[in-house]
């Protein structure tokens, strides 16, 4: 079921249940906000906060853009795999993936096991209007990054939609095998970290 970032009232505080979530994966498209909402979850949660890419990064001792370019795409699933599974076992963590972690079945596997997922589903409409308002963030991104080469902002738009659109269209099956589906659409990070707690204390209110 999808659920829309929105508050609810309520009085009780219940805690979270560490035995059903003993960690917490978020996924979804590059840029949809995953780092941001996953980073104030843990603070709301009381959690670690991982972030798997600055992790390979840290490993490969460059930026991931370098690691694209210098040694392809599977050398950064093998690093990524290799992060992923020297985390198995640990405990109370929001951890969260690159978008396209979830290609390999490998690390899908490695993500299911260190718990509930959380699709963090972004309309490709938001992530291009964050991107064209924030052009610095596309040299982050390599399969986006071609985009800084285009000067019209129009023709930009309708590169990164398509581009989009495209790598949405190969990853949705299995952003669809997520345990949890929320939509942050223009809700502030805070607000959707809240509703995550919510929905996974509260499912019934949320």
């Amino acid at each position: 079921m999808e659920r829309v970032c929105a508050l609810n009232n309520t009085s009780e505080t219940p805690t979270l249940d560490r035995n059903k979530f003993p960690n917490l994966v978020i996924v979804g498209a590059t840029a949809s906000g995953k780092t941001t909402v996953a980073y104030q979850l843990s603070k709301v949660l009381g959690f670690g906060f991982i972030d798997i890419d600055q992790r390979i990064a840290a490993k490969a001792g460059r930026s991931i853009p370098e690691i694209f370019a210098q040694d392809g795409v599977n050398r950064f699933r093998e690093i990524e795999s290799e992060i992923l599974s020297s985390l198995q076992g640990i405990l109370n963590h929001v951890i969260v993936a690159g978008a396209g972690a979830i290609e390999s079945e490998e690390n899908w596997e490695h993500l299911k096991q260190l718990g509930p997922s959380i699709w963090l589903a972004t309309p490709v409409s938001e992530i291009v209007h964050r991107l064209i308002k924030f052009p610095e963030e596309l040299a982050k991104r390599p399969f986006l990054a071609e985009a800084l080469d285009i000067e019209s902002i129009r023709e930009r738009e309708d590169f990164l939609v398509k581009r989009l659109q495209e790598l949405e269209d190969r990853r949705i099956t299995k952003y669809r095998l997520s345990d949890y589906r929320v939509t942050i659409g223009f809700a502030t990070a805070d607000t959707c970290a809240q509703f995550i707690k919510q929905l996974l204390i509260q499912p019934e209110v949320s």
